[in-house]
């Protein structure tokens, strides 16, 4: 594996229409989201907080298979992923928790190698690691006319 010391990922997402829009990444089809209808949207796509939760899940998984992969473990790995919504202190609605649930089905006799990387692999995914200690987010507006 190459030693990456820094590197950006980028997307361009749009509004459509309402709350539905569109979200581009470079090299692959267009994902969809919007919001629920009981927060204002149509429910036609993913909400926002799926593909967070989707991106929290997804990097988990690729980190423990990593290294269940290095340990020569042959293991199924899955996972069910739920975010706590509530309201904070300002009454506005917040992610308060992500729960994971992990499935793994190994030999039994390779169990003790996945609670090895069961008690490290969370330090090694990008994703959870950064959503944990909390990510500072800027934004900048840019105006035009029609």
């Amino acid at each position: 594996m190459a030693q990456i010391e820094t590197f950006t990922a980028r997307q361009t997402l749009k509004v459509c229409q309402g709350f539905q829009g569109e979200a581009r990444i470079e090299g692959f089809p267009p994902l969809a989201f919007d919001e629920p209808a009981d927060l204002g949207g149509t429910n036609t796509a993913p909400a926002p907080i799926d593909y967070l939760l989707t991106a929290v899940g997804g990097c988990l998984l690729s980190s423990l298979s990593f290294c269940v992969q290095k340990k020569r473990v042959q293991a199924a790995i899955a996972a069910d992923v739920s975010g706590r919504v509530e309201r904070d202190a300002d009454g506005l609605l917040r992610v308060q928790q992500i729960d994971v649930e992990l499935r793994v089905s190994a030999a039994e006799a390779d169990w003790k190698k996945v609670e090895g990387c069961h008690d490290i692999f969370k330090k090694y995914c990008i994703v959870s690691a950064s959503v944990a200690r909390g990510i500072p987010i800027e934004t900048r507006l840019h105006l035009s006319a029609p």
